[in-house]
């Protein structure tokens, strides 16, 4: 499972928003400059998602989000490479019956085909890939990549 803190950043019926910018693997390791999630920290603007929550939060607490293993590749994986495994062989056939013109027309009904299906697919497997609040966490401020507890200012 990976976790992260997260600040809880507005309320919502049914669950809340959630700004974050992963901070415990960055300047902890040799590969800034191949490393996307430290590229994504350096463009300045936080991570916002969507978590269903119940129970009492607050906005600006800090709180443990979870995210179940394997959940975002697999999430990927599923939008992003379903649709590219429809769209090729759609695309051969269509070559192979037609020439470019049916090519292009099979291809096109294979990759909307994928995404439809990967929309079902996506909606069956919600439930295993939702991020949950984990628990609370003591309120924090940051300020250049450290933490200070929100008695020190």
């Amino acid at each position: 499972m990976n976790q992260e803190m997260v600040e809880i950043t507005a309320l919502g019926q049914g669950g809340v928003w959630v700004e974050g910018t992963q901070r415990s693997a960055c300047h902890s390791c040799s590969a800034r400059a191949g490393c996307g999630q430290h590229s994504l920290s350096q463009l300045g603007r936080p991570l916002r998602l969507w978590v269903p929550a119940s129970g009492q939060w607050q906005v600006g607490q800090q709180v443990l989000l979870i995210l179940p293993r394997g959940s975002l590749a697999g999430s990927a994986l599923l939008l992003y490479g379903l649709p590219l495994l429809t769209l090729l062989p759609a695309a051969a056939v269509g070559q192979q019956w037609g020439g470019d013109g049916m090519a292009a027309l099979l291809g096109l009904g294979g990759l909307l085909a994928g995404f439809a299906l990967s929309r079902s697919l996506a909606q069956r497997f919600a439930s295993r890939w939702q991020p949950q609040i984990q628990s609370h966490c003591p309120s924090v401020r940051i300020a250049s990549d450290r933490m200070y507890p929100e008695s020190s200012h």
